[in-house]
């Protein structure tokens, strides 16, 4: 039963926030790693991204009360996000509707 609950966990926290399309995902994650691709593939990225940096600057402000030191955009799967670090905290905000993936405490 404890494993039946460790598998069905991320079904839950994957499923409740916003993804892309897997024709969208196709868009964003080439193999071809030349630099003008690499460019294009971070285009569509910054194409496809709902929340902007201000929207997520915000968010990071409401939730921990702290100044943002570096921010981050990549993807992982079909989940387009921010990784955003401040001096305590390390949080993980989906890009595509702005809702918290994870909060770390530093």
């Amino acid at each position: 039963m404890k494993y039946m609950t460790l598998l069905i966990i991320p079904l839950f926290v994957f499923a409740s926030s916003a993804t892309m399309s897997p024709s969208e995902h196709r868009s964003v994650h080439g193999f071809n790693k030349r630099p003008l691709v690499k460019m294009h593939n971070r285009r569509n990225m910054h194409r496809l991204h709902k929340v902007d940096e201000a929207a997520v600057a915000k968010i990071t402000q409401e939730q921990t009360n702290e100044k943002i030191l570096s921010m981050k955009f990549t993807h992982i799967g079909n989940i387009l996000k921010y990784r955003i670090f401040t001096k305590n905290y390390t949080l993980t905000i989906n890009a595509l509707d702005g809702t918290i993936i994870d909060k770390e405490k530093i």
